[in-house]
């Protein structure tokens, strides 16, 4: 039940307000995102086989029917807190409608990029990467969004939960920070379409920082064991599911495969249990080497230019410390989310 504390006739919520209704509100969020980000992935192979004809392609619809339906369930939720709170501005002073606030901001500047980017290809025709001034901003928008639900639903969540099954909370933030892992690995452009171009430094210098951001902010959100690892998993069957969509296109000669983060995430998650929740820095300084050496073992089963030992030591310190720092930032962000005071 949620509970609140009196300040003249106005009931201002604690966090716990939270409920059901905004958690389904989330969960429709959610869907836009994946749904968006398949509509990604598809216009990558579109712009690679077929060009692009018009703003008005196929893969379009779903990036833009995903981003509308993401705003109006973030409203959603924002309208429900505010009418359990009583006011906006009471709302608004809870990480709840705070959150739903930042997914609405989001979604605008994603928005935003659209015309830019039809203007954009007007003036410069088709872009041959990722790394356009327009798509930065629609990722940035996303992102913004992405974790800022995670904000809004994470203040359901609850300190020392000893349920064996995760609540509806928890399974809509694993959810969100696979989200959040997908947008981020997709800014690596054609490091994460062509699997040669991953190489041994500058692949992992960027792929980890990236990664570890959602993973351990994820783990120590959620405060469960696994919550890496499965944001890891969610990401890596979704990651296999758009593959197929290069496949079936033939879009590359080879496509590449999800980065291999189970290995790193597990290694988190173990590294939390293990400290009892307090070995942040020890999982931060594990998650680079663990990333590049399952990497490294993967690749040497592929008919790809492999890596080479000397070529793996020598960027494993540079990784190992970048690849941290994000970790260091993922668990800044996921303090900055908590309703805790």
């Amino acid at each position: 039940m949620a509970t609140s504390t009196r300040t003249g006739a106005a009931a201002r919520p604690t966090d716990e307000t939270v409920g059901l209704g905004a958690q389904a509100f989330g969960a429709l969020g959610i869907f836009a995102l994946f749904a968006g980000l398949l509509g990604v992935y598809w216009d990558v192979g579109y712009h690679a086989t077929l060009g692009r004809e018009s703003f008005w392609i196929p893969p379009h619809l779903p990036i833009y029917a995903g981003t509308a339906l993401f705003f109006y369930a973030s409203l959603g939720g924002l309208l429900l807190t505010r009418r359990r709170a009583g006011s906006f501005r009471a709302a608004l002073s809870t990480r709840a409608g705070q959150g739903f606030a930042v997914a609405i901001l989001g979604s605008m500047v994603q928005v935003s990029a659209a015309p830019l980017d039809d203007l954009w290809h007007r003036l410069y025709g088709l872009d041959v990467t990722v790394w356009s001034p327009p798509h930065l901003m629609g990722l940035s928008g996303a992102l913004v969004g992405t974790y800022g639900l995670a904000c809004a639903l994470g203040a359901g969540l609850r300190r020392g939960n000893r349920r064996k099954l995760p609540t509806v909370a928890e399974t809509n933030v694993v959810l969100l920070f696979a989200a959040a892992l997908a947008l981020s690995t997709f800014a690596l452009g054609r490091l994460d379409f062509r699997l040669e171009a991953r190489d041994a430094l500058f692949y992992p210098l960027l792929a980890g920082p990236l990664a570890a951001v959602p993973l351990v902010g994820a783990a120590r959100l959620v405060r469960r064991f696994g919550a890496a690892t499965a944001v890891a998993l969610v990401y890596t069957v979704f990651r296999l599911l758009a593959m197929q969509i290069f496949v079936g296109m033939d879009a590359f000669e080879n496509p590449a495969p999800p980065i291999l983060l189970l290995a790193p995430a597990l290694a988190v998650d173990l590294t939390l249990l293990m400290t009892k929740g307090r070995g942040v820095l020890p999982a931060a300084l594990l998650f680079g080497p663990a990333l590049v050496f399952s990497e490294w073992g993967f690749r040497s089963f592929l008919a790809v230019p492999k890596w080479e030992p000397l070529e793996v030591v020598a960027s494993l310190a540079v990784v190992t410390v970048a690849t941290a720092a994000g970790a260091l930032a993922g668990d800044r962000l996921q303090a900055m989310m908590r309703s805790e005071k």
